[in-house]
Parts: structure tokens; sequence; C-alpha cells
């Protein structure tokens, strides 16, 4: 039956079927078929919808006119398709008819919106994830002040990422969240913002209403410099807490007089502080622990401890985030915090799958060496790269090694002083550095622009630092290539780090797939302890070479020329 045919029948007038279409096609199932037709269901990219949670959307009437449908929730809002993050896909979400290629987000179908992003979200009523493909829904649902909209642009965080998408607002509703997600997917942000925006203001008598720990000075210093670009037009005071130097130490007591808003720190170094009276955590009312699982680790936990019992205020909430949240440490997190929600992007404990991972098998150390100077011979060596050790010691020796072969290299650990390795960390930055040899203080956190290549010269201890360690390239979206060396004793290990690959839909011969896993024993004693290794100027004596002579003037030069650069740092100050 014609439903317009039978409305307009003796009306004394014609009905315009041409001009009216549209809107006969959103009473007739069969208009989707006809030529021209402008159905509520079709894609913005010409493609049929699928049925989702919420139902067909072919046969669907308009939210205002379909008495009977699922209603928008308070928490619905409006999404425009972001196509650099996936295009369509979100199966269930129906556009708005204006032709815009809007999207409605409801409760009904929010599910389908979630796994198009990839994101898992756990807890008693979590919050709507954020939607389209700018920033604008952060003042339409929680009025985020205009400079804050305005800085996201202006440094370029142009669109909201998946971590973005779904952890931002519970935290932005007050929420404690424990948040997982690949390295590179913007987990400092969705905690800064939430941060500054609770905060209003800067307060004049307070004292520290935010803290935020991480477990290195180098990430502790990028930190700050997201937190000072996101609140640039407010005169917001952040301390940075980190081990002072000797002038620092004079001036001790008359920085703790003064009034910070947030405070950015090691735990060690708060701990310290806590212990001195230097600072009070009775006002804190935003606890972020930025790489959870290492703070949560035993290396930490005591030090995570005391900080928890310093934050007294009864309006505490905390913020937990890392690229890998093991059962273990999910369960812990779970005695200190209150009603939280727990968002996941991608694949727990999964690598970013733009990342190109390799494994290369090296016998011993003398083929790890073998195997770094073919990758420079056959020119796969592309600048920069990062190099990855177990220990300070075959830091400095590999760092010897590679000066000898003429590669622009430096070396940091944790033994340098921190201007040393701020220096190095600029230079490396700048490009002036196109190798650097790093221990696990780099692992975590550090965001270098454009890292091409990581090297894991020793096997990674874990499959976290793994994860860690290869997440310094392929950021942000970009191509990266990791190669891992192993050896003999590494083999017990390696099927952790060929689970990873696959995951990542990295290819792994069918041999490893079958490799047996290592048991918690074997898991539990090599996160202790690094595996007794060769060191590496033993295995460079067996490896063809120049003269000693030549190889001790290339180091001295490749001193002078660091001394040189860390002065040059040391005047800027």
């Amino acid at each position: 039956m014609d439903i317009f045919k039978s409305l307009t029948t003796g009306l004394g007038s014609g009905f315009d079927r041409k001009r009216f279409g549209a809107d006969m096609d959103l009473f007739s199932p069969r208009g989707k078929d006809r030529p021209g037709s402008s159905s509520a269901s079709a894609m913005s990219d010409g493609k049929k919808r699928k049925r989702g949670v919420g139902g067909s959307t072919e046969e669907r009437l308009p939210e205002e006119l379909d008495f009977f449908g699922d209603q928008k929730g308070k928490a619905g809002a409006v999404v425009e398709q972001d196509e650099d993050e996936g295009g369509t896909g979100d199966e269930g979400v129906e556009e708005s008819g204006d032709g815009e290629g809007e999207v409605i987000i409801t409760k009904a179908n929010v599910a389908s919106y979630l796994r198009h992003h990839k994101i898992k979200q756990t807890g008693t009523d979590v919050p709507m994830p954020l939607v389209g493909s700018a920033w604008q829904n952060l003042k339409e649902r929680w009025r985020v002040e205009d400079y804050l909209i305005d800085n996201l642009v202006r440094f370029g965080w142009r669109h909201p990422t998946a971590v973005q998408r779904g952890a931002m607002p519970v935290m932005l509703d007050n929420r404690d969240a424990l948040v997982g997600a690949p390295t590179g997917s913007g987990k400092t942000l969705t905690y800064l913002l939430p941060l500054l925006h609770h905060l209003g203001a800067p307060a004049k008598k307070e004292g520290y209403r935010a803290v935020v720990v991480c477990p290195t000075n180098e990430l502790a210093t990028q930190i700050h410099e997201q937190l000072r670009r996101l609140g640039d037009g407010r005169k917001w005071k952040i301390n940075v807490l980190t081990k002072p130097t000797q002038a620092e130490k004079n001036q001790k007591q008359e920085a703790s007089k003064k009034k910070y808003d947030v405070l950015i720190t090691t735990p060690l170094r708060l701990v310290h502080a806590i212990e001195e009276e230097e600072v009070d955590l009775s006002a804190v009312r935003y606890l972020v622990l930025d790489e959870a699982d290492r703070l949560l680790d035993e290396g930490f936990l005591q030090q995570t401890d005391s900080i928890l019992a310093a934050c007294t205020h009864p309006q505490l909430r905390k913020a937990l985030t890392s690229a890998t949240l093991p059962s273990g440490i999910e369960e812990l997190a779970k005695t200190f915090m209150v009603d939280e929600c727990r968002i996941l992007v991608g694949k727990k404990d999964g690598a970013v799958e733009t990342v190109d991972q390799e494994l290369m098998y090296v016998a011993s150390e003398e083929g790890k060496l073998l195997g770094l100077r073919s990758l420079v011979q056959r020119g796969e060596l592309k600048p920069p790269v990062l190099i990855f050790v177990q220990s300070i010691q075959r830091a400095q020796e590999l760092f010897k090694e590679l000066v000898y072969d003429g590669v622009h290299v430096d070396v940091i650990h944790g033994d340098r002083p921190r201007s040393q390795r701020e220096a190095v960390v600029s230079a490396f930055k700048k490009g002036q550095i196109w190798v650097l040899i790093c221990t696990e203080v780099l692992a975590r956190g550090i965001d270098f622009k454009g890292v091409n290549l990581v090297i894991n010269y020793d096997f990674p201890q874990s499959v976290q630092s793994y994860i860690h360690r290869i997440g310094r390239t392929g950021r942000a979206g970009r191509k990266g290539k990791a190669v891992t060396f192993f050896a003999r004793e590494d083999a017990t290990h390696l099927k952790a780090v060929v689970n990873v690959m696959r995951q990542s839909g990295c290819e792994v011969p069918e041999w490893m797939v079958k490799l047996p896993n290592a048991s918690k024993k074997e898991k539990k004693r090599l996160k202790k302890a690094a595996p007794k290794r060769e060191a590496v100027k033993v295995a460079a004596g067996s490896v063809p070479r120049k003269n000693d002579k030549a190889k001790r003037k290339a180091i001295v030069e490749a001193s002078s020329k660091r001394r040189k650069t860390e002065d040059e740092q040391e005047d800027s100050k």
C-alpha cells in the first residue's frame, strides 16, 4: 500500500513526489532501492549499512518520529566520520540524515562505535565515549574552556585518538580510571586535559592539587613540556621534582615555601621530599601514576604506597596509565581505586601494528656485532636509531665499538648526570646523534618523533619491556621497524615475544610458533636478573677490525665532541 497516495487522495491538489522524494523514502521500505533516493541508512561512502546492535538502520524513522524506537540518552552526541581513523564501519550507528556524514551515538549503538575504535570499557555506568573528528564535543558536554581547545589544535593535537575517545570522558566525569593503550597512542594528553579542566584556574594559597608520578626523570621532563603547552595562556605553577643539584639544594628551603598547582615527579624523589616535609600532599585531588605497571612492580611498590598514604584528601581521584597492564598489577590497582572504569585500546599487552617486528638469530655475542655491522653495510641502519642493552657497562662498551665504525653515536644511562642526559636527548632530537645506545631508562614513555629503527641488542627481560622498547618507534601512526637479536641463552623466553608479534600481524616462522611457553618461575627469574653475557669488548676481540690506535683516536674525538655539545647546552641555559 502506498501511504502517500492514500493520504493525498481527494485533497484537490497534486502531491509533488519528486520534491518530497526523500521524505517518502523514510516511510517506504522500498525507497532505498529507487534511483536517486537518499535513504537514511545510506553510508557516506556508498556502502550498505550492516545490521548492528541497534537493529537494522535501513527502515528506521527519524528519532523524533519513531516513538517506539530507542530514544537518545542524555549522553548521546553527534559524531562526524573520521576518515583517517578507519573511515566508515560504525555498524549500527545511524546517520542524522542531514547529508553531512554525521551519525548519532546512543546507548543502544555505542558498542558498535567502541568496536570500530577497538576500545573496551568495563565498570559501572561508564561514560559515553568522546565523539567527533575534532574537539568540539569537549565544550558541548563538559564546558571545557576555549583556551584548552585552542591549544589542542595550536600544538598539533588535531583529532582525538582512540584512547582519548574512551578514557578522557571517564576522567572528565571525575571517575577513577585504569587505562591500557599502545605506546604512542596519546595517553599523556588523555589525563592532562581533564586534570587542568578540573583544577579550573591557578590557585594562590592552596598548594599542590594534582600530582603526576612517573618512573624516570626523562619522562617527567616530557610530561612537563606537554602540560606547559596545553596550559599555555594561564599562569599554572608546575614543579618538576627531580634529584637536585648542589645549587638546587641551596634553594630548596625557598622553593618549598612556594605554592604550586601541579607536581610532576619520580617516586623516590617524592618519598624523600615527603619524609623531609618539603611537600604537603593533603590538598591533592588528582593523582596520576604514569607507567603504572612499573610503579606497582616490586621495585617501586613501597614508594608508591607511601605516596598514596600521603594523599589524604577525601575527594582524591586516581588515574593509572600504561601500555602494559598485567593481571596482577590490575588486581593490585583495584585495592586502592574507587568505582574505577577500565579502558583498554587494542589487544591487552599488545604492540602497535605500525611496527614491523623482526627476530634475528645471532648465536653469540660476536654474532650481535656482526649483525649490527651488517645492518650498517646494507644501509638498513637508517637514523634515528635506538639500541637497547641490558646494563650500563654493556652500553659503554658498545658505544666504544660503534665509535670505531664511524657512526654518529652516543650513550645514555642512569649513571650520567642529568644535565648530560638532557643534552644527549636534545642532540638526538635535533639529528646531531644518529644512533643512541640506552638502557631501560628510555624504554618507557619518552616520545622521540620519527625514530625509524629500534634494535634490541640484548633480549628484553620481560614481554612488557619488549613492548615498551619497540614502542619508541611507530608512534602516532608512523611506520617503524624493530629488530631483536636472540642467542641460544634467550631461546627459553622467545615464545613470549613471538606471541606479541603474531598478535600484531607480523609473520613468524612456524617453528617459533611451536616453541613452549616459559614457566612462571623462569619468567620471574629473568625479570629479576638479566642473564650473564660475554662482555662486548671481549666479543669484539674476535671480530676483524683495524688497529687499536685508530680506534682510540676515534673514541677521543667522539668524547671531545660530546663534551662540546654538553658545554653548549649548559651555556644556553
